[in-house]
């Protein structure tokens, strides 16, 4: 089957992200399954690093997303990070994948003015009466007007450049939370696939494309990390491999992608371990460690961690 493709800009997202018509690689049986192994090996080795970071916490579960694997680059960072805010950037960037995620489902048959505005209805009535959540932004916003012309800006730039996908043609799973517990639940791995393209075909090869939709300023490391991270948990969540990852810059309709590589898979597992011994290594901390006694590193996660002023490396 192909594609029904409008544009050249179309039919270079179909060649550069989705490898169309190119043959998908033979994913050896079994390798989804040895991951989630070494993943359940090097959680249980790590037996009192898991207990300790557990019972540090009130639930008595350690939460692993990616923002926690993004912390572990230094002990500071992942201690006291400036408490998450709602700005104009993270809310623009949350309307405009729901967005998408909602045009996709009516495929495209509503004005993108009346997606948007859906949209917003939702998200502000979702939680109003919590001063701290995104609803009580949205209501709170000075001009709303200016905010929904970007978000829809943005959505018509990703129509201009996205095919739509007929369902006969390819299965498409849209803002998928997945959540995976582990080490007898005390471990628990959280994160959302945003677009995930499957194959109808079952067979002995990697079919499914693994996308990260972004809408901020490209930061190559860290959004790689997370395409990373989150064909990783797909991986584990399915059992089966994908043939690519990929992130997907709203804004400038350009794709990062990377291939299937089961050791990049693997290096993600040993992230996922090596943050829950950081974790169980500060929970032994007596409270109010000194700074000699943490591991500590300056970079630009300085500026969204709140001991900043006073450590020893931020000025570095």
């Amino acid at each position: 089957m192909s594609l029904p493709l409008e544009s050249p800009a179309q039919q270079r997202l179909a060649d550069d992200l989705l490898a169309w018509g190119e043959d998908r690689p033979v994913a050896a049986p079994g390798v989804a399954a040895e991951l989630r192994g070494e993943l359940q090996r090097g959680l249980a080795e790590q037996h009192d690093a898991v207990a300790a970071a557990a019972s540090a916490r009130r639930d008595g579960r350690v939460w692993l997303t990616r923002t926690t694997l993004e912390r572990a680059v230094c002990d500071g960072w992942q201690l006291e990070p400036e408490p998450f805010e709602h700005t104009w950037e993270n809310v623009r960037s949350h309307l405009v994948v729901a967005a998408i995620v909602e045009d996709w489902g009516r495929d495209r048959r509503v004005a993108i003015d009346a997606v948007v505005a859906d949209v917003w209805r939702q998200e502000a009535s979702r939680q109003p009466g919590d001063p701290g959540s995104r609803s009580a932004w949205l209501n709170a916003c000075e001009d709303p007007q200016r905010l929904r012309a970007e978000v829809a800006e943005l959505v018509a730039t990703f129509r201009e450049v996205w095919p739509r996908i007929p369902g006969e043609v390819l299965v498409s799973d849209l803002r998928r939370t997945h959540t995976l517990r582990l080490a007898r639940g005390r471990v628990v791995l959280r994160g959302t696939t945003d677009v995930v393209l499957d194959s109808h075909r079952q067979d002995d090869r990697a079919r499914a494309l693994v996308v990260d939709l972004r809408t901020g300023l490209p930061r190559p490391g860290r959004d790689r990390r997370a395409a990373r991270f989150s064909a990783l948990l797909w991986t584990l969540h399915t059992g089966r491999l994908p043939f690519r990852w990929a992130s997907f810059h709203v804004p400038e309709g350009r794709v990062e992608v990377e291939d299937l590589d089961v050791e990049v898979l693997r290096d993600v597992v040993a992230s996922v371990v090596d943050a829950v011994i950081q974790l169980g290594r500060i929970a032994d901390l007596r409270p109010g460690a000194s700074d000699h006694e943490l591991r500590l590193s300056g970079g630009t996660w300085c500026d969204h961690c709140r001991r900043r002023v006073a450590c020893p490396e931020a000025p570095r």
